[in-house]
């Protein structure tokens, strides 16, 4: 009889069982949650992280590129245009910031074109830029071309002449007096990406580019 009672004041009893496992569970539910809390927030980051350098490396490539701005024959040509893609514009103009990826060197004025095309995720677009040395005449074809960046949701553009009046659109070749034959003072740009978390709250970034060419028209 003593043995039996030791036994049984040694043992657990099912109510010290259950609440054993209910503190092992609420345990492992934390640990858990914490878990994949840190894994979210690690992709997030390098999602973001990724998001920032492809707009700095889109954005100073266009601001290289506009500051570039030149005339050829005596003449500029910088022309804004609607796309099929959304509400996306497309950029030419001649500029002597020309990349050269092959193997023989070359060097001079390019037509170079930006343009939007849509992307595998949904509301995801590539914008691609493409860049042609120039000979007196565009190509047609607007095909082809370097990927800048991706996970674009909206690409916009403003154009200001050198008394600071703002144009949704630029033609150099149109006969409205502030535009012919001429190029914009300053070009804004906003470039928004998709953000996968928030849709609604994508990620926004804007510059200002001069173009020191306006200023000997």
């Amino acid at each position: 009889m003593r043995n039996m009672k030791i036994l049984k004041r040694n043992g657990f009893t099912l109510i010290e069982i259950l609440i054993a496992i209910f503190i092992l569970a609420t345990v492992l539910t934390t640990v858990y949650a914490a878990y994949t809390g840190t894994f979210k927030l690690v992709k997030y980051t390098r999602s973001s992280d990724d998001i920032y350098s492809m707009a700095r490396t889109a954005i100073n490539r266009m601001t290289e590129d506009m500051e570039s701005v030149c005339k050829y024959g005596g003449s500029f040509e910088f022309v804004s245009g609607e796309i099929e893609t959304g509400d996306f514009m497309e950029l030419s103009f001649l500029s002597s910031s020309h990349l050269n990826f092959g193997d023989e060197r070359s060097s001079g004025i390019a037509m170079i074109n930006y343009s939007v095309v849509k992307g595998d995720a949904e509301d995801s677009h590539i914008l691609k830029r493409r860049d042609e040395l120039y000979h007196g005449e565009a190509t047609e074809e607007n095909e082809g071309g370097y990927i800048l960046c991706d996970g674009l949701q909206s690409l916009t553009y403003k154009f200001y002449d050198g008394s600071e009046v703002e144009y949704d659109s630029w033609n150099s070749g149109s006969d409205l007096k502030a535009q012919k034959d001429k190029i914009p003072a300053i070009v804004f740009i906003r470039m928004d990406f998709v953000n996968l978390n928030t849709r609604d709250k994508p990620y926004s970034f804007m510059t200002k580019v001069f173009l020191p060419m306006a200023k000997n028209q």
